[in-house]
């Protein structure tokens, strides 16, 4: 990651904490999709859980998000999209109220009716900017680089 790219504050600050390490060979790979492994493996780590255990890189991770209801702990392979995604983080958050609306986004209506309180939090706190076109892509998968941005806001809300 160059100095320039929009992502590297957020990889210096996710990296810095060790919720995001490389995808090995000194590689970050910002672009490549995030999978729910992933998601539980650094919201573990934020929580201050021990990842390197468990039988696989991910099964301290996977653990804690079904004992911490953050997931069912299915499909660790699975592509996150940026609405479950956002439902994660609203469940780690302990679903706080909202009074959010996503009336400003023009895919609003592509919303899946589970992550809509989810979402609407998100925005509401400026955790989830849309993506500069007005939308909110919610079924678009969330890259490693978005992951990073967006739990930069949610560790500084």
């Amino acid at each position: 990651i160059t100095v320039t790219d929009w992502e590297k504050k957020a990889v210096d600050f996710t990296s810095s904490r060790n919720l995001m390490n490389g995808t090995g060979g000194d590689q970050f790979a910002p672009d490549v999709t995030t999978t729910r492994a992933m998601v539980w493996t650094m919201l573990a780590r934020l929580s201050g859980v021990d990842t390197t255990t468990g039988s696989s890189w991910y099964a301290a991770g996977q653990q804690w998000a079904v004992e911490s209801g953050i997931s069912d702990g299915s499909d660790p392979d699975g592509e996150v999209t940026r609405e479950q995604l956002a439902t994660m983080l609203y469940r780690y958050a302990g679903e706080p109220a909202t009074s959010g609306s996503l009336a400003g986004f023009t895919d609003a209506g592509e919303v899946s009716g589970y992550a809509e309180a989810a979402l609407k939090w998100a925005v509401e706190n400026g955790i989830i900017n849309g993506m500069g076109d007005g939308t909110l892509n919610p079924k678009g998968e969330a890259t490693r680089a978005q992951l990073a941005k967006i739990l930069m806001y949610f560790i500084n809300l």
